[in-house]
Protein backbone atom coordinates (compact mmCIF):
# COMPACT_ATOMS: atom_id res chain seq x y z
CA UNK A 1 0.00 0.00 0.00
CA UNK A 2 1.45 3.29 -1.11
CA UNK A 3 1.75 6.25 1.78
CA UNK A 4 2.62 9.64 1.77
CA UNK A 5 4.34 11.47 4.70
CA UNK A 6 6.37 14.33 5.45
CA UNK A 7 8.69 15.03 7.54
CA UNK A 8 8.85 19.47 8.90
CA UNK A 9 12.59 21.00 9.33
CA UNK A 10 12.82 24.61 10.62
CA UNK A 11 16.21 24.95 10.53
CA UNK A 12 17.58 25.71 6.99
CA UNK A 13 21.15 24.22 7.64
CA UNK A 14 19.78 21.06 9.21
CA UNK A 15 17.96 20.36 6.02
CA UNK A 16 20.38 21.38 4.19
CA UNK A 17 23.09 18.97 5.55
CA UNK A 18 19.78 15.82 5.40
CA UNK A 19 19.23 16.82 1.86
CA UNK A 20 23.11 16.88 0.16
CA UNK A 21 24.15 18.68 -2.27
CA UNK A 22 21.92 18.66 -5.22
CA UNK A 23 19.90 16.37 -2.73
CA UNK A 24 22.55 13.45 -3.02
CA UNK A 25 21.53 12.44 0.38
CA UNK A 26 17.50 12.27 -0.54
CA UNK A 27 18.42 10.03 -4.12
CA UNK A 28 20.34 7.91 -2.23
CA UNK A 29 17.78 7.36 -0.08
CA UNK A 30 15.36 6.81 -2.83
CA UNK A 31 17.22 4.19 -4.74
CA UNK A 32 17.39 2.43 -1.34
CA UNK A 33 13.86 2.70 -0.22
CA UNK A 34 12.14 2.89 -3.69
CA UNK A 35 10.06 5.56 -2.10
CA UNK A 36 9.33 9.20 -4.10
CA UNK A 37 11.43 11.47 -1.76
CA UNK A 38 12.04 15.36 -2.64
CA UNK A 39 11.97 18.44 -0.30
CA UNK A 40 9.64 21.33 -0.63
CA UNK A 41 10.60 24.14 1.06
CA UNK A 42 10.91 23.53 4.44
CA UNK A 43 9.38 20.03 4.89
CA UNK A 44 10.74 16.44 2.80
CA UNK A 45 7.97 14.91 1.45
CA UNK A 46 8.22 10.69 0.61
CA UNK A 47 5.73 8.56 -0.76
CA UNK A 48 6.13 5.04 -1.33
CA UNK A 49 5.35 1.51 0.68
CA UNK A 50 8.80 2.15 2.73
CA UNK A 51 7.23 5.47 4.26
CA UNK A 52 8.41 4.50 8.37
CA UNK A 53 11.60 3.53 7.09
CA UNK A 54 11.93 6.37 5.30
CA UNK A 55 11.13 8.60 8.20
CA UNK A 56 12.46 6.86 10.61
CA UNK A 57 16.40 7.16 8.86
CA UNK A 58 15.16 10.92 8.09
CA UNK A 59 14.31 11.51 11.90
CA UNK A 60 18.27 9.99 13.01
CA UNK A 61 19.64 12.31 10.10
CA UNK A 62 18.05 15.51 11.70
CA UNK A 63 19.35 14.68 15.17
CA UNK A 64 22.74 13.59 14.21
CA UNK A 65 22.69 17.36 11.89
CA UNK A 66 21.74 19.46 15.08
CA UNK A 67 23.87 17.55 17.67
CA UNK A 68 27.22 18.42 15.12
CA UNK A 69 27.18 15.03 13.52
CA UNK A 70 28.98 14.70 9.96
CA UNK A 71 26.66 13.48 7.46
CA UNK A 72 27.53 11.50 4.50
CA UNK A 73 26.13 9.26 1.80
CA UNK A 74 27.54 5.87 3.63
CA UNK A 75 26.31 6.72 6.51
CA UNK A 76 22.85 7.26 5.11
CA UNK A 77 23.21 3.42 3.87
CA UNK A 78 24.35 2.48 6.98
CA UNK A 79 21.42 4.07 8.82
CA UNK A 80 18.62 2.58 6.34
CA UNK A 81 19.55 -1.13 6.48
CA UNK A 82 20.11 -0.84 10.31
CA UNK A 83 16.24 0.77 11.21
CA UNK A 84 15.21 -1.30 7.84
CA UNK A 85 16.58 -4.49 10.13
CA UNK A 86 14.74 -2.84 13.26
CA UNK A 87 12.92 0.15 12.55
CA UNK A 88 13.35 1.36 16.21
CA UNK A 89 16.10 1.22 17.09
CA UNK A 90 17.77 4.55 17.91
CA UNK A 91 21.43 5.24 16.19
CA UNK A 92 21.70 8.84 17.62
CA UNK A 93 23.75 8.03 20.73
CA UNK A 94 26.04 5.25 18.67
CA UNK A 95 26.60 8.19 15.74
CA UNK A 96 27.37 11.40 17.61
CA UNK A 97 30.13 9.82 19.43
CA UNK A 98 33.20 11.07 18.79
CA UNK A 99 36.70 11.86 19.88
CA UNK A 100 38.18 15.29 20.63
CA UNK A 101 41.67 15.80 20.89
CA UNK A 102 41.32 20.00 22.20
CA UNK A 103 44.93 20.65 21.92
CA UNK A 104 45.34 20.24 18.06
CA UNK A 105 41.57 21.11 17.21
CA UNK A 106 40.59 18.39 15.97
CA UNK A 107 37.15 16.20 16.35
CA UNK A 108 37.02 12.70 14.71
CA UNK A 109 33.31 11.94 13.96
CA UNK A 110 32.37 8.00 13.49
CA UNK A 111 31.93 7.20 9.86
CA UNK A 112 30.03 3.88 10.10
CA UNK A 113 27.53 2.41 12.82
CA UNK A 114 30.01 0.28 13.89
CA UNK A 115 32.97 3.26 14.79
CA UNK A 116 30.35 4.82 16.77
CA UNK A 117 29.72 1.77 18.72
CA UNK A 118 33.62 1.01 19.14
CA UNK A 119 34.10 4.64 20.50
CA UNK A 120 31.18 3.86 23.08
CA UNK A 121 32.88 0.67 23.53
CA UNK A 122 36.58 2.54 24.31
CA UNK A 123 35.06 4.73 26.81
CA UNK A 124 33.32 1.95 28.49
CA UNK A 125 35.30 -1.26 28.81
CA UNK A 126 38.55 -1.82 29.70
CA UNK A 127 39.17 -4.56 27.33
CA UNK A 128 38.14 -4.08 23.63
CA UNK A 129 38.61 -6.32 20.46
CA UNK A 130 38.09 -4.99 17.30
CA UNK A 131 38.59 -7.04 14.56
CA UNK A 132 37.78 -7.25 10.47
CA UNK A 133 39.53 -5.66 6.86
CA UNK A 134 41.70 -3.01 6.37
CA UNK A 135 40.58 0.61 6.15
CA UNK A 136 37.63 0.34 8.74
CA UNK A 137 39.37 2.88 10.97
CA UNK A 138 40.43 -0.32 13.68
CA UNK A 139 43.93 1.14 14.41
CA UNK A 140 43.43 4.85 13.68
CA UNK A 141 40.27 5.37 15.83
CA UNK A 142 42.12 3.24 18.47
CA UNK A 143 44.83 6.01 18.70
CA UNK A 144 42.69 8.90 18.19
CA UNK A 145 41.12 7.98 21.11
CA UNK A 146 44.46 6.41 22.92
CA UNK A 147 46.08 10.25 22.20
CA UNK A 148 42.72 12.04 23.46
CA UNK A 149 42.71 10.37 26.97
CA UNK A 150 46.50 10.96 27.36
CA UNK A 151 46.40 14.69 26.55
CA UNK A 152 43.29 14.92 28.74
CA UNK A 153 45.91 13.17 31.63
CA UNK A 154 42.93 10.30 32.03
CA UNK A 155 46.14 8.31 31.57
CA UNK A 156 49.99 8.66 32.18
CA UNK A 157 51.25 6.34 29.08
CA UNK A 158 50.57 4.69 26.04
CA UNK A 159 52.24 1.80 24.63
CA UNK A 160 52.31 0.60 21.39
CA UNK A 161 53.04 -3.40 20.03
CA UNK A 162 52.75 -5.94 18.14
CA UNK A 163 53.73 -9.39 17.32
CA UNK A 164 56.38 -9.24 14.73
CA UNK A 165 56.03 -12.62 12.47
CA UNK A 166 58.12 -11.49 10.20
CA UNK A 167 60.94 -11.50 11.92
CA UNK A 168 60.00 -15.08 14.02
CA UNK A 169 59.48 -12.51 17.16
CA UNK A 170 63.68 -13.56 17.51
CA UNK A 171 64.87 -9.49 16.61
CA UNK A 172 68.41 -9.94 17.49
CA UNK A 173 69.80 -10.50 14.20
CA UNK A 174 68.05 -7.26 13.41
CA UNK A 175 70.51 -4.23 13.61
CA UNK A 176 69.78 -1.65 16.08
CA UNK A 177 68.05 -1.20 20.25
CA UNK A 178 65.35 -3.26 20.42
CA UNK A 179 62.96 0.12 19.80
CA UNK A 180 65.14 0.18 16.25
CA UNK A 181 64.02 -3.19 15.21
CA UNK A 182 60.34 -2.84 15.74
CA UNK A 183 59.90 0.67 14.51
CA UNK A 184 59.40 -0.37 10.67
CA UNK A 185 56.22 -2.43 12.13
CA UNK A 186 54.86 0.22 13.89
CA UNK A 187 54.51 2.58 10.46
CA UNK A 188 50.86 2.29 10.43
CA UNK A 189 50.69 3.35 14.43
CA UNK A 190 53.08 6.02 13.57
CA UNK A 191 51.09 7.12 10.27
CA UNK A 192 48.17 7.31 12.80
CA UNK A 193 49.65 9.75 15.20
CA UNK A 194 51.30 12.40 12.96
CA UNK A 195 48.28 12.45 10.97
CA UNK A 196 46.50 13.54 14.21
CA UNK A 197 49.52 15.66 16.81
CA UNK A 198 51.34 18.43 14.96
CA UNK A 199 55.16 17.55 15.09
CA UNK A 200 55.67 19.58 18.46
CA UNK A 201 53.51 17.72 20.42
CA UNK A 202 54.32 14.26 18.99
CA UNK A 203 58.44 14.94 19.42
CA UNK A 204 57.42 15.99 23.12
CA UNK A 205 55.49 12.95 24.61
CA UNK A 206 57.81 10.53 22.49
CA UNK A 207 60.81 12.30 24.23
CA UNK A 208 59.10 12.04 27.42
CA UNK A 209 58.69 8.40 26.62
CA UNK A 210 54.83 9.09 27.20
CA UNK A 211 54.01 7.05 24.44
CA UNK A 212 56.25 4.07 24.65
CA UNK A 213 57.19 1.28 22.07
CA UNK A 214 57.78 -2.29 23.13
CA UNK A 215 57.75 -5.86 20.94
CA UNK A 216 54.94 -8.18 22.56
CA UNK A 217 57.67 -10.81 23.18
CA UNK A 218 58.85 -8.21 25.95
CA UNK A 219 55.77 -7.88 27.90
CA UNK A 220 56.18 -11.47 29.74
CA UNK A 221 56.25 -10.34 33.53
CA UNK A 222 54.94 -6.43 33.40
CA UNK A 223 51.84 -5.07 34.84
CA UNK A 224 50.15 -2.08 33.03
CA UNK A 225 48.93 0.66 35.45
CA UNK A 226 47.73 4.04 34.44
CA UNK A 227 48.13 3.15 30.21
CA UNK A 228 46.15 2.32 27.17
CA UNK A 229 48.03 -0.39 25.56
CA UNK A 230 47.82 -0.92 21.92
CA UNK A 231 48.01 -4.41 20.16
CA UNK A 232 47.54 -4.10 16.15
CA UNK A 233 48.01 -7.17 14.34
CA UNK A 234 46.44 -9.28 17.02
CA UNK A 235 45.63 -12.02 14.60
CA UNK A 236 49.10 -12.94 14.54
CA UNK A 237 49.55 -13.54 18.15
CA UNK A 238 49.80 -17.60 19.58
CA UNK A 239 47.48 -18.54 21.92
CA UNK A 240 50.16 -18.23 24.47
CA UNK A 241 51.06 -14.64 23.46
CA UNK A 242 47.29 -13.34 23.61
CA UNK A 243 46.44 -15.07 27.01
CA UNK A 244 50.14 -13.19 28.15
CA UNK A 245 48.98 -9.76 26.99
CA UNK A 246 45.25 -10.30 28.58
CA UNK A 247 46.19 -10.76 32.13
CA UNK A 248 48.84 -7.67 31.82
CA UNK A 249 45.87 -5.12 32.85
CA UNK A 250 46.15 -3.55 36.07
CA UNK A 251 45.04 -0.47 37.35
CA UNK A 252 43.26 2.36 35.92
CA UNK A 253 44.52 0.72 32.47
CA UNK A 254 42.86 -0.59 28.70
CA UNK A 255 43.73 -3.34 26.67
CA UNK A 256 42.47 -2.37 23.01
CA UNK A 257 43.29 -5.29 20.91
CA UNK A 258 43.18 -5.22 16.79
CA UNK A 259 43.09 -7.22 13.73
CA UNK A 260 42.29 -9.57 10.81
CA UNK A 261 41.29 -12.98 11.03
CA UNK A 262 40.90 -13.40 7.28
CA UNK A 263 44.49 -11.86 7.22
CA UNK A 264 46.71 -14.81 9.75
CA UNK A 265 50.26 -14.81 8.73
CA UNK A 266 51.35 -17.62 11.92
CA UNK A 267 52.49 -21.17 10.09
CA UNK A 268 49.51 -23.09 8.76
CA UNK A 269 50.13 -25.02 12.25
CA UNK A 270 49.72 -22.47 14.74
CA UNK A 271 46.33 -21.31 15.65
CA UNK A 272 45.56 -17.49 15.62
CA UNK A 273 45.65 -15.68 19.19
CA UNK A 274 43.28 -13.59 18.66
CA UNK A 275 40.86 -16.08 16.61
CA UNK A 276 40.92 -18.02 20.02
CA UNK A 277 40.54 -15.58 21.71
CA UNK A 278 37.72 -14.42 20.80
CA UNK A 279 35.96 -17.12 21.05
CA UNK A 280 37.30 -17.79 24.79
CA UNK A 281 35.91 -14.16 26.13
CA UNK A 282 32.74 -13.76 23.70
CA UNK A 283 30.69 -14.55 26.77
CA UNK A 284 32.68 -12.12 29.12
CA UNK A 285 29.90 -9.04 29.26
CA UNK A 286 32.38 -6.53 30.58
CA UNK A 287 34.95 -7.32 27.34
CA UNK A 288 33.65 -4.95 24.34
CA UNK A 289 34.04 -6.60 20.96
CA UNK A 290 33.21 -5.35 17.61
CA UNK A 291 33.06 -7.20 14.41
CA UNK A 292 33.63 -4.49 11.63
CA UNK A 293 32.22 -5.84 7.64
CA UNK A 294 33.47 -4.31 4.44
CA UNK A 295 30.31 -1.82 5.12
CA UNK A 296 32.42 -0.40 7.11
CA UNK A 297 35.47 0.44 5.04
CA UNK A 298 35.86 4.02 4.99
CA UNK A 299 38.91 4.47 2.72
CA UNK A 300 39.04 5.06 -1.51
CA UNK A 301 35.45 3.30 -3.03
CA UNK A 302 37.51 0.54 -4.41
CA UNK A 303 39.03 -0.77 -1.38
CA UNK A 304 35.64 -1.89 -0.27
CA UNK A 305 35.48 -3.38 -4.14
CA UNK A 306 38.77 -5.29 -4.13
CA UNK A 307 37.89 -6.59 -0.44
CA UNK A 308 34.35 -7.68 -1.80
CA UNK A 309 36.14 -9.55 -5.29
CA UNK A 310 38.93 -11.06 -2.90
CA UNK A 311 35.80 -12.33 -0.63
CA UNK A 312 34.27 -13.46 -3.50
CA UNK A 313 37.40 -15.45 -4.87
CA UNK A 314 38.54 -16.79 -1.78
CA UNK A 315 34.99 -18.45 -1.16
CA UNK A 316 35.37 -20.55 -4.17
CA UNK A 317 38.58 -21.99 -3.81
Amino acid sequence: MVKNQNLVIEDPKTLLNICGVNDKNLRRIEKLSGCSVHSVGNEICFEGENVFIVERTLQNLMRISETGGEIYTNLVELLYYEIEKNLDVDLNTVLTSNIEIHKVKKIFNPRSVNQGLYIQLLRERDIIFSYGPAGTGKTFIAIAFALSELLNKRYNKIILTRPVVEAGENLGFLPGDYIQKINPYLIPLFDSINSILTTEINVKLMSQNLIEIAPLAYMRGRTFNNSIVILDEAQNTTYTQMKMFLTRLGENSKLIIAGDITQVDLPKKIKSGMVEGLKIVSEISDIGIVNFQEKDVVRHPLVKKIINAYDKYERKK
